[in-house]
């Protein structure tokens, strides 16, 4: 509902947005109100990785184009440590370890705050005539950015450093 919100604000002239919203919105609830038992459940984290990517990515570009210096490179960063971070917990998962602590999710805010913070973000930056002209939105990226991967990277060496698992190579799953 608050991302379909979120969409009718941003919305220039069409039901484009606020239908992808709703739609997404829809899929997500589905997706995570049932255990992951079907044939290709597997692919759920991926997608929402790629929707969480594609907001970022869509967003800073549409900023781009109105002139929003900044907004690209913070985009960058971002999905940057987003992919740190799934890229930790993937190790992790892999290593035999489990996932990263229920706190870190909390913390970070979880694919639906961090896709809720960044939609917000962008209407928050529109003027009067909704276009993108406020560099406030290249701010809130790069601050998310800084602030999300030292979090993770601090974590993921804490982790490292306090974990008795064995070491091992990515590939071949022997000890490094």
């Amino acid at each position: 509902v608050l991302l379909l919100a979120v969409a009718l604000l941003a919305t220039p002239d069409g039901p484009a947005l606020p239908l992808a919203a709703a739609g997404y919105a829809l899929l997500t609830a589905l997706a995570v109100a049932r255990p992951p038992t079907g044939r290709f459940d597997w692919l759920v984290p991926a997608l929402f990785r790629a929707a969480e990517y594609g907001l970022i990515l869509v967003l800073a570009q549409i900023a781009a184009n109105k002139e929003v210096n900044g907004a690209l490179p913070a985009a960058f960063g971002l999905v940057a440590a987003l992919a740190y971070h799934h890229y930790d917990t993937v190790h992790r998962i892999r290593g035999g370890t489990g996932a990263p602590p229920r706190w870190l999710v909390r913390v970070s805010g979880g694919h639906e705050g961090r896709t809720l913070l960044v939609s917000l973000a962008a209407v928050a930056s529109l003027d009067a005539d909704r276009s993108p002209v406020v560099p406030g939105f290249a701010s809130v990226l790069t601050a998310l950015a800084v602030l999300l991967a030292t979090l993770w990277l601090v974590e993921s060496v804490r982790f490292q450093a306090t974990s008795s698992a064995p070491a091992t190579h990515d590939e071949s799953g022997e000890p490094a």
